[in-house]
């Protein structure tokens, strides 16, 4: 009798199956009610039970929503398993519903992935509440505008040791330096540490951690539309996905509390550098009461400082060396400027920024041409709402098409150009054709709030490599000049799969420079 019993694992699969059918009736029955006969915002045909499921794109979804959007309008709409996924691509849109209407659509997804990652810490996915609020507050308070000046030095330092480590390596090479030396200047920035020539152990910690990001992209991830398949044991066939969720959370807490008891250990050496971690365990000192809540909070507030720059930062400077060597005027044309404004006897710095505004246009076009997170993160629609006669009920996730927008030949021509003078007119700086940091960073209440950190760091660091040094193409084995396709990767974050670049200094004086000898 025993043996005709279902396997645990079958009677799992079952019980998740008839909860699933429950759970799609109530939810039909409660949106045919609350409607009221105003239909979702256009999109495929769902098919019974599964809806949308074979219609969410897993790779580059942000190209096919845009194909989609041709057919379906600026505003789509997807269903999969009871959830309902829109795709905004209209900036318009986008500002009305996640600026303008905030109050509906500031919170975030509640994510079993995050969930099983051990990161709902983390200020980026945590849902609206007094518990996000109050861990942004601290990130902003450290990466607010009037207090950047305090991180000058510090990045126009970083600078130089970029370029002594882009001349002692080889083209193949040329990201892995990039990435490298973006972790030593974040984690001296956030946790007041300096980091080993090579091999660090917390700059290792935190790209081991950091890959788990890949597996948070809405609408690309089977525990989304059927959590209960987390129940299933990790040698399960199709169930690689939990054996990575189960490494990668021994990384993300490892990532949050050994770098914080490190921090702690060299503040109290006296030796450590001033740093965001270093400024809340003096205010902890001060506390008489709640400590421990509140160093929880500093923790998971400092980590995302981090966290949130490496990625984005690095992808964006890989994708201007590519654009270097496959736009060579650009080049020549921020040198003109760096000539007059800086000259040859020193090395750019932040004080200059207001009087290189064509390093300041590759900076936006930078940031427009290749897109770190096309699709950003969702928001959760934490109420019903209508928009255009169409009906988006609470639950909903909601996701603007960055890419698609900043690639809009009508606001800007040539899209897959990198044309940097877009961002000029009459010799200045201009945000006629719009600001591309107005959409990355994210909307309303969820942006990002170390934008103008991540802008001035990509200006210092991007005036300093055309100032000294010449980007061009790799070469064959016979000499020719490899001519490199952008191609994005998938992913939460996308960055351009082969950014290779040659790189040597333009004269004698820029090396000179590059090795502290100018």
């Amino acid at each position: 009798m025993a043996d005709s019993l279902p396997s645990p694992t079958v009677a799992t699969l079952l019980c998740g199956v008839c909860l699933l059918l429950v759970h799609l009736y109530y939810r039909c029955r409660s949106f045919y009610t609350r409607s009221r006969g105003r239909p979702l915002p256009p999109g495929p045909r769902p098919l019974p039970i599964v809806g949308n499921l074979f219609d969410i794109p897993k790779r580059h979804p942000w190209r096919i929503y845009k194909e989609l959007s041709k057919q379906y309008g600026k505003i789509t709409s997807f269903q999969a398993m009871g959830q309902t996924l829109v795709v905004i691509d209209d900036p318009a849109i986008a500002v009305e519903l996640l600026e303008k209407r905030s109050t509906v659509y500031s919170s975030r997804p509640d994510s079993i992935v995050v969930e099983m990652l051990g990161f709902r810490w983390n200020v980026g996915l945590m849902p609206y509440g007094q518990g996000w609020r109050s861990r942004r507050r601290v990130v902003w308070q450290h990466f607010h505008p009037g207090i950047l000046h305090r991180y000058n030095l510090l990045l126009e330092t970083n600078a130089q040791r970029i370029l002594r480590r882009l001349l002692a390596g080889s083209a193949d090479e040329l990201e892995d330096n990039i990435r490298y030396s973006l972790g030593t200047a974040l984690i001296q920035v956030s946790y007041g540490l300096e980091a080993a020539e090579v091999d660090d152990k917390h700059i290792a910690t935190f790209e081991d951690a950091i890959e788990s990001l890949e597996l948070l992209l809405s609408g690309a991830n089977i525990l989304e539309f059927l959590p209960f398949l987390a129940r299933l044991p990790t040698w399960f066939p199709g169930m690689g996905i939990l054996r990575r969720i189960a490494h990668y959370r021994q990384a993300i807490v490892a990532m949050k509390d050994d770098t914080w008891n490190d921090a702690k250990t060299a503040k109290r050496s006296g030796n450590a550098p001033a740093s965001v971690a270093g400024a809340l365990l003096e205010k902890l000192s001060h506390l008489d009461e709640n400590v421990s809540t509140q160093e929880d909070l500093y923790k998971e507030a400092v980590v995302v400082a981090y966290a949130a720059g490496i990625d984005t930062t690095y992808v964006s400077l890989c994708s201007f060396f590519l654009a270097m060597s496959l736009f060579p005027n650009v080049q020549k044309k921020a040198r003109e400027e760096l000539d007059v404004v800086v000259g040859s006897t020193r090395l750019p710095t932040l004080a200059d920024r207001p009087n290189l505004p064509y390093i300041g246009a590759i900076v936006k076009e930078v940031l427009r041409w290749h897109i770190a997170t096309p699709l950003g993160l969702a928001h959760l629609s934490t109420a019903d709402d209508e928009y255009d006669g169409f009906f988006i009920p609470q639950g909903s996730l909601v996701m603007a098409n960055v890419w698609s927008i900043l690639h809009n030949p009508e606001k800007y021509p040539q899209p897959d150009a990198f044309v940097p003078e877009r961002f000029i007119k009459d010799g200045s700086l201009s945000m006629d054709a719009g600001d591309p940091a107005n959409f990355l960073f994210g909307f309303g209440r969820r942006i990002c709030p170390g934008r103008y950190f991540a802008e001035a760091a990509l200006f210092i660091y991007i005036a300093s490599v055309l100032h000294t040094l010449e980007i061009s193409p790799p070469l064959d084995e016979g000499g020719r000049p490899i001519h490199i396709e952008p191609r994005p990767t998938s992913g939460l974050v996308s960055q351009l799969e082969d950014c290779r670049c040659n790189v040597k200094p333009r004269a004698d004086w820029a090396d000179a420079l590059i090795r502290g000898s100018g």
